[in-house]
């Protein structure tokens, strides 16, 4: 089974199969402000010559996402013929969403993925605890790290611990919260954009990614409680 990588943004989509390389694409649609029948989803604004004719349209409003007619367009053009030719039959998507994201929102999303587009299995987790296990994987000498994750629309600061989300222990000053003895670095990736598309890479390469996922048997079983139960959002 193929696994899809999917960092879905309020502005962007870092997309790709585990096996291959990332893409980054629109996450919106556009409109003409002459003729507003005519549309291009995502990355088909690359056709248009003189894009300051168009209005967009996001399917993300205040961080969360809320159009989902949108929304769906444009992952019908993602997993579409054009793009990455997705077989639902035999592929698993890892897909992130937003913290604290509303529970209407979540099971929204478990709706649209299993009964819609019927994945085999997927994963829905924070974009900033795949860029901590990004990290971990490379710097695997430490135990802690605090990930500032700015996005279209919030930026959130977390802590993580041994490869867990610290959800109570959220500081903005560091140095002045950490013992004199202890050192403090920042790091920057050098892809920012990327980085945490290259974590859910390598998550789903993990020999216990089986266990991370819910699969569609299991969603057909239990519903949203085996997904509320097993994602850490």
């Amino acid at each position: 089974m193929t696994t899809l990588v999917l960092d879905n943004g309020a502005y962007s989509a870092k997309i790709g199969y585990s096996h291959e390389k990332v893409s980054v694409i629109p996450n919106c649609q556009f409109r003409s402000k002459t003729s507003r029948l005519k549309t291009f989803t995502a990355n088909q604004l690359d056709e248009i010559k003189d894009p300051s004719g168009l209005f967009y349209i996001l399917p993300f409003q205040k961080g969360y996402l809320v159009n989902w007619d949108v929304q769906r367009k444009v992952w019908d053009h993602l997993f579409g013929k054009e793009m990455f030719k997705v077989d639902f039959a035999d592929t698993s998507v890892v897909i992130t969403e937003p913290y604290f994201n509303f529970t209407s929102i979540q099971e929204s999303m478990n709706e649209i993925l299993f009964e819609e587009y019927q994945f085999q299995a997927a994963l829905r987790i924070n974009a900033g605890s795949l860029s901590a296990h990004r990290y971990f994987q490379v710097n695997n000498q430490e135990l802690c790290c605090i990930v500032v994750d700015s996005g279209f629309s919030f930026t959130h600061i977390v802590p993580y611990c041994r490869g867990k989300k610290m959800k109570d222990g959220i500081y903005k000053e560091v140095r002045s919260l950490t013992p004199t003895d202890f050192q403090v670095s920042v790091l920057q990736p050098p892809n920012p954009i990327s980085y945490p598309w290259e974590g859910g890479k390598l998550l789903a390469e993990n020999p216990d990614f089986d266990e991370m996922v819910v699969t569609r048997e299991d969603y057909e079983e239990n519903g949203h409680f085996i997904c509320e139960e097993k994602f850490d959002i």
